[in-house]
């Protein structure tokens, strides 16, 4: 165990990648992490075997405890950081509040939006904790690889630079560097955003378009990307960091993303129910890719890529189809 004056992160969700980060806090001699698995029989189960089931298994390090008691993970931590799905982001949050426990710092580890509401995660947190500093994690981070203990660099968001400032101190850790962001939408955005462009990656890759296709899609990609973001109150510079062109060329360009898979898996004949059956996981890209066409019409922007994405989701449209849609838009100057 380590020493009293340890930090105390509370992960709250045991899937792959709350526990690839409990792995990664877990290995600091200085730091304690507590899992909360709101299924109690895989918490037991994973508090027993002391093995990590997902991205691939691992021995939890010693500095690990895995509980379904939400009160004990929350009492007495120093950062909370959630890592649910998120449409579950809301019911966690007030699961949470119900403890009714003061949590003066929480982190949202999660790329999506709200169905219905197209709330930001960090947006879903401080309604439920309005006292709070809330801040975002996001960057380039496939679990797998952060898991094997490769190299990577990641960005946390707060409004107040000085609490982003600390939790670059407390996340970071010898393979995994935190930079500090006070742009909380854009950081939050561009990890949510990229994941409808990974879904068109793979279904690029799934045609076997070649590099120039990509690059192109990329591109445009990150254009779109920055469109609708600073429309909702990001910074077009964050765009061009860790949080955006990183994290979309690290999905884009792996089999390891989720939603590169989903892409790939429709241009190769599947369809979505087998391939999100077969993934066993939440590709967070699906429910984003329909609350970005709702923002589109409601906010009266274009964005090609994300409606041809959907038309591919919805069944409408072939991957082929949709390409040759985006192919056959009006000339117009980049």
């Amino acid at each position: 165990m380590p020493p009293g004056n340890s930090t105390v992160i509370a992960v709250l969700g045991a899937g792959s990648w709350g526990l690839t980060l409990a792995s990664l806090w877990g290995r600091k001699p200085d730091c304690l992490v507590r899992v909360y698995c709101r299924n109690q029989d895989r918490a037991k189960s994973l508090a027993s075997s002391r093995q990590i089931d997902r991205p691939r298994q691992e021995s939890l390090p010693e500095n690990v405890e895995v509980s379904s008691d939400l009160e004990a993970c929350l009492a007495g931590a120093d950062v909370n950081v959630l890592v649910c799905s998120s449409q579950g982001m809301r019911a966690l949050t007030e699961a949470m509040a119900e403890t009714g426990l003061a949590l003066p710092v929480l982190v949202s580890a999660v790329k999506g939006l709200e169905l219905k509401s197209h709330l930001r995660m960090s947006e879903i947190i401080q309604a439920a904790f309005p006292t709070a500093a809330v801040a975002a994690l996001s960057g380039p981070n496939l679990a797998m690889e952060v898991l094997n203990g490769l190299p990577t660099a990641s960005v946390v968001a707060c409004q107040d630079i000085a609490v982003a400032k600390q939790l670059r101190e407390v996340l970071s850790a010898p393979r995994f560097r935190v930079y500090a962001n006070d742009d909380l939408p854009g950081v939050e955005l561009g990890g949510t955003l990229k994941n409808v462009i990974a879904i068109a990656a793979g279904v690029c890759d799934g045609l076997g378009l070649g590099v120039n296709a990509k690059a192109s899609l990329l591109t445009r990609g990150l254009a779109e990307m920055t469109r609708l973001a600073v429309r909702l109150g990001a910074r077009p510079n964050t765009m061009a960091g860790l949080a955006g062109m990183g994290d979309l060329f690290a999905t884009c360009e792996s089999s390891l993303s989720r939603n590169y898979r989903v892409g790939y898996g429709l241009a190769r004949g599947k369809s979505l129910e087998t391939i999100l059956a077969e993934l066993g996981q939440v590709a967070e890209g699906v429910t984003t890719t329909q609350a970005v066409c709702e923002l589109s019409i409601r906010l009266a922007l274009e964005l090609p890529i994300a409606e041809q994405v959907e038309s591919t989701l919805k069944g409408i449209s072939t991957p082929e189809e949709a390409i040759m849609a985006l192919l056959s838009r009006p000339l117009s100057s980049e």
